[in-house]
């Protein structure tokens, strides 16, 4: 019984320490999709085969960081 009120005791302790990170994501996701245009983002990843996946994969890079 110790072992799995540890395990609730470490899983809640992650919780905290990442809700801070998650918070500011969602807020970051809300001022984007308050600022960017749906047809902006469409023009320039919508189209065309290979250059839509560079420009993707481009903004997508810094994302993890």
């Amino acid at each position: 019984m110790d072992i799995v009120l540890r395990l609730i005791s470490e899983i809640w302790e992650i919780l905290l320490d990442s809700s801070l990170f998650m918070l500011g994501g969602i807020g970051v996701a809300g001022m984007l999709k308050i600022m960017l245009d749906p047809d902006t983002i469409l023009n320039h990843l919508g189209k065309g085969r290979y250059m839509s996946v560079v420009k993707a994969a481009f903004f997508g890079v810094p994302l993890p960081l």
